[in-house]
Parts: C-alpha cells; sequence; structure tokens
C-alpha cells in the first residue's frame, strides 16, 4: 500500500512538474486565436491585435473564424480545447455572460477563463431622422407619453441589441416596441427610411449615419464617454442607470496555467497599446480599453450577475 502510494505521489509530482515547465517554456510554437463569427468586425480586430501580440510571444498566432449559433459553436470548441494556452478565443463577452443563460449550451461561464479586454464598444442608440425627439431625454418623455409607441430594430430576436434595447427599456420605465431583423444592417436601413424609430448597434455602423443626417445618434451604452465619441452623451448622463459596452477580449479554457494566461495577457496589453492596434481603433470607431485577467475577470462577474438576473425578468432566459 505504502509503495503505491509512493508510487502516486511521484507520478504526480512529474506530471506537475511537466507542467509547470510547459508553463515556462509556453509559448514554444504556434497559438491559434478563433473568431466565432463569420469574418467581419471581430475577424480583422483579431488579426489587427495579433500581429503585435505574435510578435511579443515570439511566436505565429492563426485567426481562424468558426461561426455559429450566435458565436456559441467557437465557444464552445475552445472551452473543451487542451488548457495549455494554444487554443484561444476572441469574441464578445456575451457568450459567456448572456448566451448561457438563454439556453443549454456544451459550456457554462466558468469554462472559460478571461485573458484580456482589448476594446469596449461603444455600442449607440439611434433614431430615425425627423422623430418626435433628437435626444435620449426626449425620446424617453415620449414613449412615457405614449407607451408602445415607440419602436425600435433589432437585430433579431434574443440578440444583443434586442436585449440592450429591452434592458434601457426596463431602466428608463418605458415600453417599447420590438421589430426584429436578420441583421445589424437592414435593421439600420429600415431606421434610415424611416420605417423604425430607434436603432442599436456598433459605433462604426451608426456614427457615420449620424454624421451623414440619416440616424440622430442619441447615446453611446459605455461607461463614460469615449474619444470616438466625446460629444455624444451616455445612458447615464441622460439620467438612465445603465452601461452595456460590448466587451471584446480573449479567453483560454478553464484550467490553463495562471502563468500562461499572465503571458497570454501581458502580451494583449503590449499589442493593444501599439501603433498598429490603436491607428485600428481609430479607423474603425472602436475603442480600445485594455484590462488585464484579473480586472477583466471582475467585469465579467458582474456582468454574469447583471444578465442573470435581466434576462428571466424581461422573458429572454432559459
Amino acid at each position: 500500500m505504502k509503495t503505491m502510494l509512493r508510487t502516486l505521489i511521484a507520478g504526480t509530482a512529474l506530471v506537475l512538474g511537466v507542467t509547470a515547465a510547459q508553463a515556462q517554456d509556453f509559448p514554444s510554437r504556434a497559438i491559434t486565436i478563433v473568431v466565432p463569427y463569420a469574418p467581419g468586425s471581430t475577424d480583422t480586430l483579431a488579426r489587427t491585435l495579433a500581429e503585435d501580440m505574435s510578435e511579443a510571444l515570439g511566436q505565429p498566432i492563426v485567426v481562424e473564424t468558426r461561426p455559429g449559433a450566435g458565436g456559441t459553436l467557437g465557444a464552445a470548441s475552445v472551452a473543451s480545447a487542451d488548457p495549455d494556452g494554444y487554443t484561444l478565443l476572441m469574441a464578445v463577452s456575451s457568450v459567456q455572460t448572456v448566451a448561457p443563460h438563454q439556453r443549454d449550451l456544451p459550456y457554462g461561464f466558468d469554462d472559460l477563463v478571461p485573458v484580456a479586454r482589448v476594446a469596449a464598444g461603444p455600442n449607440v442608440i439611434a433614431a430615425r431622422a425627423g422623430a418626435p425627439f433628437s435626444t435620449m431625454e426626449e425620446m424617453i418623455a415620449y414613449a412615457k407619453a405614449n407607451p408602445g409607441a415607440v419602436s425600435y430594430g433589432s437585430a433579431g430576436t434574443g440578440g444583443a441589441t434586442h436585449i440592450a434595447a429591452e434592458a434601457i427599456a426596463r431602466a428608463a420605465g418605458v415600453e417599447l416596441f420590438h421589430i426584429p431583423f436578420g441583421g445589424v444592417t437592414p435593421a439600420i436601413a429600415a431606421t434610415v427610411a424611416g420605417d423604425v424609430d430607434l436603432v442599436l448597434g456598433f459605433a462604426s455602423a451608426i456614427l457615420p449615419q449620424d454624421e451623414g443626417g440619416n440616424l440622430v445618434a442619441l447615446a453611446q451604452l459605455s461607461e463614460e464617454r469615449t474619444s470616438l465619441a466625446p460629444d455624444l452623451p451616455t445612458l447615464k448622463d441622460a439620467g438612465v442607470d445603465l452601461a452595456l459596452p460590448p466587451n471584446v477580449g480573449i479567453w483560454a479554457p478553464a484550467g490553463t496555467p495562471a502563468e500562461v494566461i499572465a503571458k497570454l495577457s501581458e502580451a494583449a496589453g503590449t499589442a493593444a497599446s501599439g501603433e498598429t492596434f490603436t491607428d485600428f481603433g481609430k479607423t474603425s470607431l472602436t475603442a480600445v480599453a485594455y484590462l488585464d485577467a484579473t480586472a477583466f475577470a471582475e467585469t465579467l462577474t458582474a456582468e454574469n450577475a447583471f444578465f442573470g438576473e435581466l434576462l428571466p425578468a424581461i422573458g429572454l432566459g432559459k
């Protein structure tokens, strides 16, 4: 019995020693970043970040798109990958903090470990040109006086823009009428055409329409005004105690060694503050907002708790 115990202890020590050595030598080969959406803004963001992140780590980084099921297909593939730091996820935080509250998935909140946040939107809510309101305060007053009369277009039922609009309505104490579309682009087109009163989306999709006079930007959904839109009020500026920044970041499978997470987080920070990524942020209207692994984990824990309470309350939970 003692011999078996000694063998078990020795074997465990050997495994731990190998794991520690592997973490120390990390990375020794190429890293894959999975983007769980079709090629587009997040994919381009990941490839831009990967340039300097690869240089900081001294190994190539390959970006792969694995779209499907609102980002959860790619997220599940990373959650089930070997926890060695060589397979990462770059996505919007909703794949971890929203989707598991909406339906049964092969992963949960604790199956993905945050590495770093690199951007935080912002999202923007805008009105059609000619609407009977041109500020957030005026919209809320009009909606209170006319319950259900103000419509908004979302990218689809249960998606991020639908949830955000319902969260805003709940926080502002108003009733809005939901019109789902098959994506943000058709929702914006319908609002520009005057068929819908409000629309939500990334700043990159909304602000050019505002500048062209096709939409009227009412508020940004960030905690504070971003440098991309310093004159656009936040929801809090308009008296709505709510912030819903779309946190874009990097995750690793649960169980990835802390030393590996630290190396990846530091490299992401170096890349996010580099000229290549910051210049891309300006041209793409993306707010660069780096948080290390610890700070990002705190943000995600609070976000997860918020949506865990919100989604059932607005009828969008499991």
